[in-house]
């Protein structure tokens, strides 16, 4: 089967590696070929899935060389619209194209059946609380600055938040999810074995690939 890599971050000081890296290193699908990487560093609300240039050259190839997967770590690396990301999902699957997607250990358009559609429901869910969590960031960091403004704080990075970055990396269990997310397990079994919740393991993810 042959396949190719989509992965994205939010801004140029991010790595796409361990998104990468951890595709590579499936293990799921025999004779899996990936035939070419896209990558790129955007923000998923900055921009409509149309105006995304590597995403787009990615369905082009997609289209024109008859592959048959798409692969992505997580569904929000898609978009954070989850109008956008259904819409897009839904002419994967017109066209007959497979989308796994790593960290839910699932595979869309395997064809007709239950379990596809069980898939795509919770790629609906994981996609809207995806969107939720990046909106209420984006509200408490607004109304902290807010806040600050009004007492007369100042609203710049506050000294030792590097510090406090390393801090909560150098936990055991931060420590625990890391070393399973080196290899290569999905999210789905790093909270049971660790116990940790979905935006938990997001975290220890993303500060990852920020300092390292």
């Amino acid at each position: 089967m042959n396949a190719v890599i989509y992965s994205r971050v939010s801004t140029a000081q991010q790595s796409v590696s361990r998104q990468v890296n951890d595709l590579k290193k499936n293990h799921i699908f025999k004779d899996l070929v990936i035939e070419k990487v896209f990558s790129e560093a955007i923000s998923g609300f900055s921009k409509k899935l149309s105006e995304r240039e590597q995403l787009q050259k990615m369905l082009k190839y997609v289209n024109e060389n008859s592959v048959e997967m798409i692969m992505v770590h997580e569904i929000s690396r898609l978009g954070r619209s989850t109008h956008e990301t259904l819409t897009l999902l839904k002419k994967l699957e017109e066209d007959g194209i497979k989308l796994y997607i790593y960290n839910l250990g699932i595979t869309l358009n395997k064809g007709a059946g239950s379990d596809d559609i069980f898939s795509k429901l919770i790629v609906t869910i994981v996609s809207d609380l995806a969107r939720l969590e990046s909106e209420q960031l984006s509200y408490r960091i607004k109304s902290g600055i807010e806040e600050r403004k009004r007492r007369g704080l100042t609203t710049g990075r506050r000294l030792g938040s590097v510090e406090n970055t390393q801090k909560f990396l150098n936990k055991s269990k931060t420590k625990s999810i890391q070393k399973y997310l080196d290899q290569g397990m999905s999210y789905s079994e790093i909270q049971k074995l660790c116990n940790a919740s979905f935006s938990t393991i997001s975290k220890v993810k993303r500060l990852s690939e920020q300092v390292g």
